[in-house]
């Protein structure tokens, strides 16, 4: 966007600025809407959206540690905590001691997560 001090391309400058407002609006809204529907397919198949955003991004990036998944799914660190414990409790998702730092916990998708996954993803790309 140009944002140039002239006072005769204020005006254009303003129109982009609303332009811009305009489209991360609507960004905002779809994201909403397309959130609002996922979550109600993950509901009935008995998940929340933040477990959805865990099991695809282990799928991603296995090995991962609670830090770097908080961060992979912009989730706080209680809820994190326990979405994973729901997942492993249901064999989704398992840990593992990192092999060269027994303080660090990996968390890894398992093969019942990753089928779990796929039918979760076909369900959602159906509606």
């Amino acid at each position: 966007m140009r944002t140039s001090r002239n006072v005769t391309s204020g005006f254009v400058t303003d129109v982009e600025s609303a332009m811009g407002a305009a489209v991360l609006r609507e960004s905002v809204l779809g994201a909403r809407r397309a959130s609002r529907r996922a979550g109600k397919i993950l509901q009935a198949e008995g998940f929340t959206f933040d477990e959805w955003l865990v099991l695809g991004t282990l799928e991603d990036s296995a090995g991962l540690t609670m830090t770097e998944l908080r961060e992979a799914t912009v989730t706080d660190k209680a809820t994190l905590g326990r979405r994973v414990d729901s997942l492993v409790s249901r064999a989704l998702v398992y840990r593992e001691v990192d092999g060269l730092d027994r303080r660090v916990i990996r968390a890894y998708l398992s093969v019942r997560g990753r089928e779990v996954l796929s039918r979760l993803t076909t369900l959602l790309a159906q509606d």
